[in-house]
């Protein structure tokens, strides 16, 4: 079958880089059939229990589609599509809905029309297929999904829950710090290291713990390091209020206390020198805080690429894309590239990262 994914327009990669990432973690084997307009089109066969795991992983799609077929954005030919569309079984309730990706203008002299004249057509159509008109809680939702170039007609899936990454914001969480991931950002993070279910998953500079909730939330095992103490409470204590739990230790992340080869995944967020403390290393007497940050970031990653598994990937966050050439230094294979800005003064660099 084909499935569309209706990404979030946050961010230009990201989104389409995790839904990979999943497919591959699950074992799902898929074919990249489109990508447009946060739009992305895989040719895949899947369970529904491997679809159903897929949807609650995903961080950054709103909603994924079985595509029935594609058109133009135009009026006639959409309404073809839904004409000779297989519908599957009849004496389902349904509604459709049409949802508008982009601005847009059709080949036509006009517009086409949004007034909901072409959704009352289309479900003409489908009623006189055998269905059932619903729309309160119709059993199928039937989605035009138009972009400037195409129309996608779909019959929906799976919704996320959007509620979900709000009600667990870093501010309603019991232990609080600023500056740390959201927990969107922090799940596609996750889901970018492939991590499997029961696996080990590592955070050395664990802080809060907002990148260990979203690990563990989809099932891994965690540890997660950090040199504060205050900072290690704290994110036992947002672990627990999730139902949660791991190996939390107070330690330092050039000095992992782990055994060779042993970790599954690695994500964290590097120190970026405003108020990292990194016991014995000599932060104060540093001769300036880049030198220190630089020795801590290669410290830091020969103790990742030393604990990961092989073919074991880490997901390293910094506000410098200096990480990209330095992870190379590392025996690393680099993967992927990430970049997004979170506010004037700070970007983050993201480098999907493989130990050879």
């Amino acid at each position: 079958m084909e499935l569309a994914f209706e990404l979030s327009l946050e961010h230009e990669t990201l989104p389409r880089a995790e839904v990979f990432a999943c497919l591959h973690a699950l074992g799902i084997s898929y074919a990249e059939k489109m990508f447009s307009k946060g739009i992305l089109v895989v040719d895949t066969q899947l369970s529904h229990d491997a679809l159903d795991t897929l949807s609650r992983r995903l961080g950054m799609t709103h909603c994924i589609y079985e595509v029935k077929g594609m058109s133009k954005p135009e009026e006639r030919e959409i309404l073809a599509v839904v004409k000779d569309a297989d519908m599957g079984e009849q004496g389902h309730t349904f509604a459709v809905r049409v949802k508008v990706k982009s601005n847009f203008r059709t080949e036509e002299k006009k517009p086409l029309s949004l007034d909901g004249s072409l959704e009352r057509k289309a479900g003409e159509i489908i009623k006189r297929k055998g269905y059932k008109v619903n729309l309160t809680n119709p059993s199928k939702t039937f989605v035009l999904l138009l972009t400037k170039q195409t129309c996608f007609f779909c019959s929906l899936l799976h919704s996320a829950n959007k509620k979900q990454f709000e009600e667990r914001k870093p501010r309603l969480r019991p232990f609080f710090s600023p500056g740390v991931i959201q927990p969107k950002i922090a799940r596609a993070l996750v889901n970018l290291s492939g991590i499997k279910k029961r696996e080990l998953f590592l955070d050395p500079f664990c802080g809060t713990g907002g990148i260990l909730i979203e690990a563990g939330l989809i099932g891994a095992t965690l540890v997660g390091i950090d040199v504060q103490e205050k900072m290690v409470r704290g994110a036992e204590e947002n672990l627990e209020a999730y139902g949660l739990s791991g190996d939390l230790i107070i330690g330092d992340a050039s000095k992992i206390a782990l055994q060779d080869n042993c970790v599954d995944a690695v994500v964290t967020d590097m120190p970026y020198g405003r108020s990292s403390l990194i016991s014995g290393s000599g932060y104060f007497f540093a001769e300036s805080r880049a030198l220190f940050l630089e020795g801590l970031y290669q410290n830091a990653l020969n103790e990742v690429h030393r604990v990961l598994k092989t073919r074991g990937k880490a997901v390293i966050v910094s506000n410098s894309s200096s990480l990209f050439s330095l992870s190379l230094a590392y025996n690393f294979r680099v993967l992927e590239k990430h970049k997004y800005r979170v506010h004037k003064s700070l970007s983050r660099y993201i480098a999907v990262l493989e130990r050879e």
